[in-house]
């Protein structure tokens, strides 16, 4: 979890073996799922993985048709380090996903799941839409017996693994992390506002004072809330959008700036005009009233905000790649509840506690905190000195987003022959291409010699579909070549390859050794 707080950058690459086209199985294959109804009328869904291929646990969705998203309990899967999405979990072998609740007799489940084959290549998103004892009306699922075939067994009925112990440790572990958040200068202004505006005019006794404190911290929550839900809304593009090298560079920037503070090296505070607003704005707001209090607590968040951005920014995209709006919603609530834990203290104590902020003490936990800033600001930085993400010298595409966009693109090339790279976010093959064998100096220098063309099937539209259809594919990557009369030739690529091999397929295309 202390990545998921601090950085969510940093994953192992994995490799794969290039997938013969043909070895391929089409998703309908590769994945099967049938539904199945116990005898006191609960439903479960099954899915059956293909040998070398895999599902994402937590691509999975479940719903009645047609009525609200249902909850399910999928059982616990295998870690694999993924080099675009970090550490997930993922199911080798068939899986029973219990759903919550009993629909009523007859109701058809919509899901919707992902998965890819370890040869490299990612299946778009697939829906199927499941009766009790019937095949899926997509064709993505065929129905097979209820003996359980593999090795994994399902989850207990009233065991809801991730989404019942697990998401409440996740929540307690930002509550933890938001306390030690509070502990950073950028808080300290905080501090003498809530006194003037809790403890202000028409404020009397602890007990109101600890009250309209609450009420602060719980303006400050709702906008981490909401925060939160729209990270679990974005899905995994917020954590895709985090990992391009100018936001990791400026991240960890950020963490030697803060180190530096930290150290003694220069005072760090808020801007003096943004204090001077706040306390402007605390002295016209009435003290001892609830909305008044309410309102500085959400302005307080949107305030210092930037001061905690690098791991507010991990931790949404953790929560972005979940897409749980729920655990969303509590993760960055329990968030900002840590936050104001000492705002809660100063309100019901006074302003008495807060020389006790000052001291060796304080200054040597600043130090420590300095040097694991430091040690952030380094591990953070890892993937752009490693070459692990594409730089700004990396080989760039013309996008195109149609079949006849395509094959006016292809006739447009003037003797030149054309490359066309079949690339998804949410592929990882695709990303792993992008950031080992693209930057490479040879690389880039042969493919100058082409027209690039680019399908991004991210989107998994109707026109992404047809695509893919039209060139006999299941899903990215693949590369494949038109030579300069504008032929389609046999060789292509499928999967992932090194640069040597990449160059090895760039010679046979061009017929050279």
């Amino acid at each position: 979890m202390v990545r998921l707080l601090i950085g969510l950058w940093l994953a192992m690459l994995t490799s794969f073996s290039l997938a013969d086209p043909a070895s391929l199985l089409p998703p309908d294959k590769a994945f099967r799922a049938s539904l199945e109804v116990s005898a006191d009328g609960g439903y479960a869904v099954r899915f059956s993985v293909a040998p070398g291929y895999y599902l994402y646990r937590d691509r999975m969705s479940f719903s009645p048709e047609p009525a609200a998203p249902l909850r399910a309990a999928p059982p616990k899967g295998e870690f694999k380090d993924d080099p675009s999405f970090g550490r997930v979990e993922v199911f080798k072998h068939d899986v029973v996903v219990p759903l919550e609740g009993t629909p009523p007799v007859g109701t058809a489940i919509r899901t919707k799941f992902q998965g890819c084959a370890d040869a490299g290549v990612c299946y778009p998103p697939q829906t199927a839409l499941l009766h009790p004892g019937q095949q899926d009306e997509g064709g993505v699922a065929a129905l097979f017996g209820t003996t359980r075939t593999g090795s994994e067994p399902p989850a207990a009925a009233g065991d809801d693994g991730y989404f019942n112990g697990g998401k409440w440790a996740t929540i307690a572990l930002f509550f933890v992390a938001g306390i030690g958040l509070a502990l950073t200068a950028c808080m300290y202004p905080l501090l003498p506002i809530i006194s003037g505006i809790v403890l202000g005019p028409g404020s009397s006794g602890r007990g109101k004072a600890l009250w309209l404190s609450l009420v602060y911290v719980q303006g400050l929550a709702l906008t981490y809330t909401l925060v939160g839900v729209a990270a679990a809304l974005s899905g995994t593009l917020l954590t895709v959008w985090l990992q391009q090298p100018v936001v990791i560079g400026a991240f960890a920037l950020f963490f030697v700036a803060m180190s530096v503070a930290m150290f003694g090296g220069y005072q760090l505070q808020l801007p003096g005009s943004w204090q001077s607003r706040m306390n402007a704005l605390a002295t016209r707001l009435p003290g001892g009233h609830a909305g008044p209090v309410f309102l500085m607590g959400a302005l307080s968040a949107l305030i210092v905000g930037p001061c905690v951005a690098p791991p507010l920014a991990a931790a949404l995209a953790y929560l972005g790649q979940q897409g749980d709006v729920t655990l969303g919603g509590g993760a960055l609530y329990a968030l900002a509840l840590g936050i104001g834990t000492p705002l809660l203290v100063v309100g019901a104590a006074g302003s008495a506690v807060l020389p006790r902020l000052s001291g060796k003490t304080m200054a040597r936990i600043k130090m420590l905190f300095g040097v694991v800033l430091l040690g952030m600001a380094v591990w953070v930085a890892r993937p752009l000195w490693q070459g692990w993400l594409p730089g700004e010298h990396a080989v760039s595409f013309e996008p195109v987003r149609s079949v006849a966009e395509l094959q006016d693109k292809v006739a447009g090339a003037r003797g030149r022959p054309v490359i066309v790279d079949f690339y998804a976010d949410w592929c990882i093959s695709c990303i792993e291409f992008e950031r080992e064998t693209l930057p490479d100096p040879r690389v880039k220098a042969r493919l100058d010699h082409f027209v690039r063309l680019r399908a991004d099937v991210t989107g998994n539209t109707a026109d992404d579909a047809a695509l893919l259809k039209h060139f006999g594919l299941y899903g990215p990557p693949a590369l494949l070549f038109y030579d300069a009369e504008g032929r389609l030739s046999r060789q292509r690529v499928i999967g992932f390859q090194d640069a040597d091999a990449f160059l090895a397929t760039l010679n046979a295309v061009e017929g050279t050794r």
